[in-house]
């Protein structure tokens, strides 16, 4: 298992395991494709190997099965709302499950990915045992943002920032997964060192549907064409997943926060960089932090299984009123 960016929070969690100081739940949180499923794996290998080491030996019989998904101490929660968010019964399961004590390891780890899907009466069945855990239980847990995490449930972990590896990094990355030349330096010219997201456009033949909606909105958004902008984003209803309504808006983001970089000097770093740029000319950054705020709220929304059209005839009319 290879770790490309991750130097500081290895560094971090060997520092932990040699002082005897590993904490009982992690959150990992960074933007989607970044590698905090990657990561999470790399801790629940350091904490289970059989060689008790501050690494994982990777080749002890305990590593093997989390390479292959079947340690029976390392469980990971799928979760089963029809909208990938995770049900309420399926949180409270753990709570009972936690007291039964692990099958061959001194930890019992259960992973949760994606955890800030889970609707806050969800959290909330999981804050007794997060808070107090059996010694033998260990959480790690994982969130594009910390924002939809209950405060309650936050208090409890210890939250690591997660940022995508350098576009070198990436090359390297892509190469083991055995694309290389122009395929992958177009992947990396769309999304930098974002290794999962680079994958996921290699395997798509180079086409993104998001994408090419979040550049609508932008267009429409450097013309103040209102109509536009609700088309791009009524474009998403219907035929695309919450989920995929979810890339397109955290896509989105991505162009705000180029925004604010160019006007800083900073690295734009989303697929619609040219997009950002033109913005950035005409966007104050003031009016960019309100669009911002408004592109958030409607995450929320939609993850709390508000209603898309609404919520998207609402989103395109408070970005028309900032612009």
């Amino acid at each position: 298992m290879t770790l490309y960016g991750k130097d500081n929070a290895v560094s971090l969690i060997s520092s932990m395991i040699g002082r005897d100081r590993l904490p009982h739940a992690f959150l990992l949180f960074g933007e989607r494709g970044v590698g905090k499923k990657t990561l999470a794996r790399y801790i629940a290998k350091t904490v289970l190997c059989q060689c008790g080491g501050k690494v994982p030996c990777q080749s002890c019989i305990s590593c093997r099965k989390i390479d292959k998904g079947i340690h029976p101490d390392f469980i990971c929660i799928t979760p089963g709302g029809k909208n990938g968010n995770y049900l309420s019964e399926e949180l409270r399961s753990i709570v009972s499950d936690a007291a039964v004590a692990p099958n061959e390891s001194r930890k019992k780890i259960y992973f949760l990915p994606g955890i800030d899907k889970a609707l806050p009466e969800a959290q909330n069945t999981l804050l007794k045992v997060v808070e107090e855990p059996p010694e033998h239980v260990m959480f790690l847990m994982t969130a594009e943002s910390k924002d939809r995490i209950l405060p309650t449930v936050l208090s409890r972990t210890i939250s690591l920032g997660i940022t995508e590896p350098s576009p070198e990094d990436c090359i390297k990355a892509l190469a083991e997964a055995g694309h290389v030349g122009k395929t992958a330096d177009r992947a990396v010219s769309v999304f930098g060192g974002n290794i999962g997201k680079c994958l996921e456009y290699i395997e798509n033949g180079g086409e993104l549907e998001y994408i090419e909606t979040v550049g609508k909105i932008v267009d429409g958004m450097l013309r103040r064409d209102e109509f536009a902008i609700l088309s791009a984003l009524n474009s998403l209803d219907g035929k695309s997943s919450r989920s995929k309504i979810g890339d397109a808006l955290s896509e989105l983001k991505n162009v705000l926060r180029d925004v604010s970089a160019k006007k800083l000097g900073g690295t734009l770093c989303s697929a619609n960089r040219k997009g950002a740029e033109a913005l950035a000319d005409n966007l104050r950054q003031s009016s960019a932090a309100k669009i911002y705020d408004a592109v958030t709220e409607a995450e929320r929304k939609i993850n709390g299984n508000g209603s898309v059209p609404l919520v998207m005839s609402d989103l395109a009319g408070k970005i028309a009123l900032n612009l």
